[in-house]
């Protein structure tokens, strides 16, 4: 036999080798499809968000400065009219309307489908296995000098009340709902992520506000891990 056809056979049994190796790698009850999925109840009187920002209306009113009212009726005048129209005491109600629109955006964009690794239940457990720099930015100091995950970051670290979809903790000074307001595969690399919104407060000091991340885990026994923030 020519070398030349020795060589074309070894390589073709090569790449079935590797092929069938990859195939025993996967385990068939790891990998589910999940359909995107938006948490709607975030938005009065609205049974579903649709699949295109045209399909969400709402009716929303807003102090804005001068004591005038300031109404938006869908996330794109959400997008237009900026902040500067809002009075300051709305800013943490206003904060929480545009963190859903954005969430509703890349619901929007993400994939039908894709391989989720989370489970169905958000709980404390889940909660405690993401990444520390999963809190609030309050300013000042950055949040570069967190590590580990939030369940050992955070020795104070207490559930106040949880349900399917969010779970409300105190640590640190500071009361934080953490919200699961979208699932989708937000990045399209395959795999779903979570759109998590956290709703905070300071116990004993003025301050509330909302901030939001974004986490993946694109294997069952991967780490959370932060894909953006606000």
């Amino acid at each position: 036999m020519k070398p030349k056809s020795l060589f074309c056979i070894s390589l073709v049994v090569l790449i079935l080798s590797l092929c069938a190796c990859q195939a025993l790698s996967i385990n068939p009850g790891d990998v589910k499809q999940e359909t995107r999925w938006y948490n709607v109840k975030d938005f009065n009187g609205v049974d579903s968000i649709g699949t295109n920002p045209y399909d969400l209306e709402f009716d929303i009113m807003y102090s804005g400065i001068d004591d005038n009212m300031v109404r938006v009726i869908n996330c794109l005048e959400v997008s237009s009219l900026g902040d500067s129209k809002i009075a300051e005491r709305e800013f943490a109600r206003w904060e929480l309307l545009k963190t859903d629109c954005e969430a509703a955006k890349r619901f929007y964009d993400a994939p039908e489908n894709a391989v989720s690794y989370w489970p169905s239940i958000f709980d404390l457990s889940l909660l405690k296995t993401f990444p520390s720099t999963s809190t609030p930015y309050l300013g000042g100091q950055g949040l570069d000098d967190r590590k580990g995950n939030m369940g050992e970051y955070e020795s104070t670290l207490t559930l106040i009340e949880s349900d399917e979809y969010s779970v409300k903790v105190s640590y640190d000074g500071m009361v934080v709902n953490y919200v699961v307001v979208a699932r989708g595969d937000f990045n399209r690399d395959g795999y779903q992520d979570l759109f998590v919104r956290m709703d905070w407060y300071i116990e004993e000091a003025f301050g509330d506000g909302v901030d939001w991340v974004v986490l993946t885990k694109i294997s069952p026994d991967a780490v959370p891990m932060i894909l953006w923030r606000k």
